[in-house]
């Protein structure tokens, strides 16, 4: 028997290896962490899952799974047969997550600070998370909440973790708890499920004691509860209750809490009361640091420096897209073993091995800084050396701000690049594009009628700035 569960779970981290390769490492540790090849029955690979995963959870990627399981299987297994072992009688009671114990608080180890690249855009997020991650709910630094922000793939989840990592590490008696407000909104929605009776009030007690007793609350893609009341309501009292317990608070979205549609006022202002950083695209210089440093998870092969540089300057959008890029490359690479070097060159990776990466970027590509400033300019009837230049009055500010607004709306460009385009720094940025965010979110005439006309000289419409 245990020769059959040895094999089992071989198999299965050969299939998971695969999908690292695929899907990313990270998306990988989120979906499939905890999940153990039991054993080999018929024809079915029988795999274990933990408590906080289901089989419905892994659904999207059964198409992938059963390529993998064809690849290494060699054909005397079929199938995957997930399996939730059945806990022993005397921990079926809902007990409260502490630091130390079996139970993991949701936290992928292999996100810490240690391998998050730093670069220009999330220089103040990475400060203010290793801040909190050993100060937790200290109510002098005005730290909590902590409110991340920034588009997909940049980094968000994987700070989140980190303070997870760093705060257990500091601390093994804290009790740490990392969740999405998907799995927030699913737990919630189970209180009603199961009517008024007993097992009803016992869920709805374990949910709240679950959620109003860690040390550290970290919740990811906040931004999903928008329009849900119910749940902002609930949300509302967890955050109250552990603020008011001095208990830490990090939260990540894709956007500022002022910009998250319908979300209640209250909820705006609490997520506001702490610190707001914004997670900005990778700069180039950064994306060429991170793909040095996930190279070195593949000691087996060797890149050319173009091609390195190559694929940190074509594939720009997103973290998750690079690693995706160079775990494509390498798998290519692996195909000429003590070769790889002379045979993965730029031009094959252009034509060929990243091609869908590439046509990808180029779609997201809307506009470049330099099409948006000569709008602005032909729009305010200035030119360029005036919008860049260092002129305060308001004839030339004001186009100015718009300008900066509009490329961290309609661009890829990261704050850093955009900054270089208007000779400024990335707090000038910053600020330029929340003045006017501001007034355009508070109906301010002049600002409105600006924008329009000239996100319709770029052939675009206003519903593009939402």
């Amino acid at each position: 028997m245990a020769k059959e569960e040895t094999k089992a779970a071989a198999l299965w981290r050969e299939i998971l290896e695969e999908l690292k390769a695929i899907l990313t490492e990270v998306t990988v540790l989120r979906y499939f962490g905890g999940t153990e090849g039991l054993a080999l029955q018929d024809d079915a690979l029988e795999v274990a899952l933990p408590e906080d995963k289901d089989a419905a959870q892994l659904e999207p990627f059964e198409a992938f799974v059963s390529a993998a399981l064809a690849k290494f299987g060699k054909g005397a297994v079929s199938h995957v047969r997930y399996i939730k072992p059945t806990p022993p009688e005397e921990t079926k009671a809902p007990r409260v997550r502490r630091g130390g114990e079996d139970d993991d608080g949701g936290l992928l180890p292999n996100l810490t600070f240690a391998n998050f690249v730093e670069g220009p855009g999330n220089q103040f997020p990475l400060v203010m998370a290793k801040y909190v991650a050993q100060n937790p709910g200290n109510e002098a630094s005005h730290t909590n909440p902590l409110f991340m922000y920034g588009p997909t793939g940049v980094g968000k989840t994987h700070l989140l973790h980190a303070i997870g990592n760093m705060a257990r590490e500091v601390n093994p008696n804290l009790r740490v708890l990392y969740t999405t407000s998907e799995q927030l909104m699913n737990e919630y929605m189970r209180q009603w499920s199961t009517g008024p009776n007993q097992s009803s009030d016992n869920i709805k007690e374990s949910f709240r004691e679950k959620y109003r007793t860690p040390d550290i609350l970290l919740v990811d893609d906040i931004q999903y509860m928008a329009g849900k009341q119910g749940l902002q309501t609930e949300f509302f009292n967890i955050f109250n209750a552990l603020k008011d317990a001095r208990h830490q608070i990090v939260m990540t979205s894709d956007r500022a809490p002022t910009e998250i549609p319908d979300l209640v006022d209250r909820l705006v202002s609490r997520f506001q009361s702490g610190i707001t950083a914004d997670v900005d695209i990778p700069a180039y210089e950064t994306r060429l640091n991170i793909l040095l440093l996930k190279l070195r998870a593949y000691p087996d092969v060797t890149l050319s420096k173009p091609v390195i540089e190559f694929i940190a300057q074509r594939v720009s959008s997103s973290v998750r897209a690079l690693e995706g890029a160079l775990a494509t490359t390498i798998n290519y690479a692996r195909m000429f073993p003590g070769n790889a070097e002379s045979a993965v060159t730029v031009e094959i990776l252009e034509k060929t091995i990243l091609r869908n990466y590439i046509q990808q970027e180029e779609a997201m590509l809307r506009l470049t800084c330099a099409d948006i400033q000569q709008a602005v300019c032909d729009q305010f009837n200035i030119n360029l050396d005036e919008l860049v230049g260092k002129s305060r009055e308001k004839k030339i500010a004001a186009p100015r701000q718009l300008a900066v607004f509009l490329c961290r709306k309609l661009t890829t460009a990261s704050t850093t690049d955009i900054g270089r385009a208007f000779k400024r720094n990335h707090a000038t940025v910053l600020y330029s594009s929340a003045t006017v965010q501001t007034l355009y979110k508070d109906g301010d005439p002049e600002t409105s009628l600006a924008l329009k006309a000239i996100v319709e000289r770029l052939g675009r419409t206003i519903g593009d700035l939402n």
